[in-house]
């Protein structure tokens, strides 16, 4: 008698027409810019405001892009994330907090 053998199945790749897959990749690269932007102002002091918030309005706009025209429903937290983003503090953990969670949208929709 043969014992079963375990077998691991990788997640499926985003299969999006490519006229439509390029607004997911803006956002995600979008978003990862202004996720660095931020973070480089938290860890060196540096003062980023004005074009870290700039580059937020631009990241909302890429992201509502991407949910429209290549929807996955893990762009949803996305979304969610970026909308409660004005209500936290830049200084406080709930930023960063809301900001990895917006990031998990992206990588959902990779993965999932």
């Amino acid at each position: 008698m043969q014992r079963p053998r375990a077998t691991c199945t990788l997640p499926r790749p985003v299969n999006l027409p490519w006229t439509l897959a390029w607004t997911l990749h803006l956002g995600a690269a979008l978003f990862a810019l202004n996720l660095a932007v931020g973070l480089s102002a938290q860890v060196f002091g540096a003062k980023f405001g004005a074009a870290h918030h700039w580059l937020y309005g631009v990241v909302f706009t890429g992201a509502i892009a991407a949910a429209v025209l290549a929807f996955h429903p893990a762009l949803l937290l996305t979304i969610l994330a970026l909308a409660c983003m004005p209500l936290t503090k830049p200084g406080g953990a709930a930023h960063p907090a809301v900001a990895v969670a917006g990031a998990l949208g992206y990588v959902g929709a990779y993965l999932i």
